[in-house]
């Protein structure tokens, strides 16, 4: 072969298909991370408004940690799927309402659990003081 039919590059023919094969997989794992850390990220959204909920409708003046589970279990019903097993945990002491919500994320890995979400509010209570 003389050098007038040689193109520029000739052996070098295919050689962005290589590195397709080689960039593509990472590029799938950046998607679908992204992906999978807003799903952690709103799960996370979740449990908190729950354990605010929570705790708002437990430290007023008669709230009892009944009330407060259960406005904690309302909020994360209205959210669908997005934190799933979820539990709410309510103590109330006389000056002092703790509320932990905690469950797991939605995956897309098919048979991983998913991350778990735990997210906790504490703070006084509601009550009137005679002076």
């Amino acid at each position: 072969m003389n050098a007038r039919n040689q193109r520029p590059g000739g052996r070098e023919q295919g050689n962005a298909s290589v590195d397709f094969i080689l960039v593509f997989p990472v590029l799938l794992m950046i998607f679908f991370g992204i992906i999978q850390g807003s799903m952690w990220y709103q799960a996370q959204n979740v449990a908190h408004a729950a354990a605010s909920a929570a705790y708002n409708s437990a430290r007023v003046d008669n709230g009892t940690p009944g009330s407060g589970q259960a406005a904690g279990y309302q909020v994360i019903s209205n959210q669908g799927s997005t934190l799933g097993g979820a539990s709410v945990t309510v103590s109330r002491a006389v000056n002092q309402v703790s509320v932990t919500v905690t469950g797991k994320a939605p995956t897309l890995v098919p048979g991983w659990g998913g991350p778990e979400v735990t997210q906790t509010v504490s703070g006084p209570t509601e009550r009137w003081v005679n002076r």
